[in-house]
């Protein structure tokens, strides 16, 4: 088995937030944020090991600013560390007006 780097296994997925994915105030609601950011972390870690995986835990997760309805959501996972049997993903998450460069 050949050694592989974190760069290899960098995911990046980009979401357009539409009207089901917002709360009643308009923003992104933190379920959905997390069903992406689980689909980005699967995608980075069947990259690295080539083979089907699954989510066993998550370690944290903290909202810091709210990602409103019309915003464009970028996803960047990459396995971190790998073992036997398991992996570790970070990601980095972060939401952008799509006019702001208008």
């Amino acid at each position: 088995m050949n050694p592989r780097k974190a760069s290899d296994s960098l995911t990046i997925m980009t979401e357009l937030v539409l009207p089901n994915d917002t709360n009643v105030f308009g923003n992104l609601m933190g379920g959905r944020l997390m069903y992406w950011m689980d689909i980005a972390a699967a995608l980075s870690a069947q990259k690295h090991c080539n083979a089907p995986v699954v989510t066993a835990s998550v370690d944290n997760i903290s909202f810091e600013n709210p990602i409103k309805l019309g915003n464009v959501v970028h996803i960047e996972a990459k396995v971190t560390r790998s073992f036997n049997s398991s992996m570790e993903v970070h990601m980095k998450v972060w939401g952008e007006r799509p006019d702001a460069s208008v």
